[in-house]
């Protein structure tokens, strides 16, 4: 490789490399985000259908008494 090309792809590296760096994180803050998203969702419903078996379970007791 001759040092020319050496330089060039130096250069394009040092130009492009740190956009292709944010770019890359900004795609993986995003993925995180939403995969957030899809847990909180997932928590919130188990938490509802914990409620509604509670709520079944202490009719069942007052029902027995």
């Amino acid at each position: 490789m001759t040092a020319a090309a050496s330089r060039a792809r130096f250069a394009w590296l040092r130009t492009r490399g740190l956009r292709l760096i944010f770019f890359f994180a900004y795609v993986m803050l995003m993925l995180t985000i939403v995969e957030q998203g899809r847990i909180i969702q997932a928590q919130q419903t188990l938490i509802r259908q914990l409620y509604q078996d509670s709520v079944e379970l202490t009719k069942a007791r007052l029902n027995q008494r």
